[in-house]
């Protein structure tokens, strides 16, 4: 009987893989652009229909950085039709990328028996897995993230330059990501020679220098750099200490959410007892500054920010984390303990697909597989106000069922309702209300279910969407 070798059977997980990754695009084609990825298909859009004689946004759009994503997919419309199939499709091959990438840093820090383990619990993520089911914006700036790193540890320095120009021009928190690699890189130098090596930025300049003239540009068009004049007093201003403080803890809560404490636990645990028994070696050291500077140098950037703190943010370091977790797990003598540690955690990882809070907490809808049965039953309710025939104007709901279908579905004409944040709602005839909403006051959601009549009710899964009738109408 033919026994595979360790090395065949990570390469056969990967290609099982790479193929699950294809075979989910294909699954999730009809899913829409969803949570904010609505407005940069609303500026895609823009460009899509007024083509490309300023790449500057209008004011409204204009969400600071460069359009990467925005002008990639338009572009790809033009080619290849305005579909919801070809908006998957382009973003398949930044997640065969990614998985490839892991791959390549999981082989440089894992032994071949411990790679096959390390790309299920990939395969389990949640966010990761969410992210690509709704060509997720932050899915470009992770891939070019993980090429970085790999070149680094693989020292192909002559395409680092291009890597570090296109995720700084990719994502704003690319920019951040850009800092810790150049940090990440001169701790690996000092390790090596003893000495920071300031010539190392000759690698960074191409992106510098692509950012500066950017951003120059942008304040020569528009009148600012990063904080638009249009959301100062809403997500785009720094904070206060006691924000900076609270928002640490907001970005706490995301890293350890959805199952993701099992993997911390493991990680710092073994650490520990490693630390201990003086068995720290120069490659886990390596991890762990690779796990750590770029989480703590986005998460300075970011609590200095009032932009609320997503899950889907930091899916840079949740890779990394596994990959950490896995060199811990690998360290376990006893095969029976091996088994059960992997298996604990992939039910745990699992079962972050399902967690819950309490409604106006951020529940994470972008970032976790319990969505899915929200696109079907937000349908099945917009067919039944089509057939009723109440007018979409008299129907007040919030983020994101606000939504409009042209920018979301792809569809020719507009469909969305009335966005009604912070009321008053007995001015509207309708409210359409559902858990997947962050932002609803409870005082005034709970006049509504007091007072108000309950029109259509659905609900799947965890989620539910209820059509209320204001009883003045």
């Amino acid at each position: 009987m033919l026994k595979l070798s360790e090395m065949m059977k990570s390469k056969l997980v990967l290609l099982f893989a790479l193929l699950f990754y294809v075979a989910l695009t294909f699954f999730s084609s009809s899913i829409p652009f969803f949570w904010d990825n609505t407005i940069y298909s609303e500026l895609s859009s823009h460009y899509y229909f007024n083509g490309f004689k300023t790449i500057i946004a209008p004011s409204s759009l204009d969400l600071r950085g460069f359009y990467f994503y925005q002008l990639y997919m338009s572009l790809a419309w033009k080619l290849f039709g305005r579909t919801l199939l070809v908006s998957h499709l382009v973003i398949l091959p930044f997640i065969i990328g990614i998985v490839f990438e892991f791959y390549k840093v999981a082989k440089y820090f894992l032994s071949d028996k411990m790679i096959p383990v390390a790309i299920i619990l990939l395969l389990l993520e949640p966010t990761f897995n969410t992210q690509s089911l709704l060509m997720g914006y932050d899915i470009i700036p992770l891939y070019f993230f993980m090429v970085s790193i790999n070149l680094l540890l693989q020292q192909k320095f002559k395409l680092l330059h291009f890597s570090l120009l296109l995720l700084a021009l990719s994502n704003f928190r690319g920019l951040f990501l850009v800092a810790a690699i150049f940090i990440f890189q001169q701790l690996q130098f000092y390790k090596e020679h003893k000495f920071f090596q300031i010539k190392l930025f000759i690698y960074y300049l191409p992106a510098t220098i692509a950012i500066i003239i950017w951003s120059l540009f942008h304040k020569i068009n528009t009148g600012w750099y990063f904080f638009s004049p249009m959301y100062e007093n809403n997500d785009e201003k720094t904070n206060s200490l006691m924000m900076m403080i609270k928002q640490l803890g907001f970005i706490s809560w995301k890293l350890i959410d959805f199952g993701r404490i099992i993997l911390w636990l493991i990680t710092i645990i073994g650490w520990y007892i490693l630390s201990r028994r003086l068995r720290i070696t120069v490659k886990f050291k390596l991890l762990l500054y690779l796990l750590l500077i770029p989480l703590m140098v986005t998460s300075i950037f970011m609590a200095a920010i009032s932009n609320p703190i997503g899950h889907r943010y930091f899916m840079f370091t949740y890779l990394i984390l596994i990959i950490a977790a896995c060199y811990i797990i690998e360290q376990l003598k006893s095969k029976k303990s091996f088994i059960a540690v992997i298996t604990i955690v992939s039910v745990t990882l699992c079962t972050g697909n399902i967690w819950l809070y309490p409604e106006r907490f951020g529940n994470g809808w972008d970032s976790s597989l319990k969505v899915l049965p929200y696109f079907k039953m937000k349908n099945e309710m917009d067919r039944f106000i089509v057939e009723n025939k109440i007018a979409p104007s008299d129907i007040g709901t919030q983020f994101p069922l606000i939504a409009d279908k042209q920018f979301s579905y792809l569809t020719d004409s507009s469909f969305h309702y009335t966005n009604v944040w912070r009321g008053p709602l007995n001015t509207y005839k309708y409210y359409l209300q559902t858990n997947v909403i962050n932002t609803d006051i409870p005082e005034q959601v709970e006049d509504v279910k007091r007072n108000w009549t309950v029109i259509k009710d659905l609900k799947q899964g965890l989620v539910y969407l209820i059509l209320y009738k204001n009883p003045k109408y």
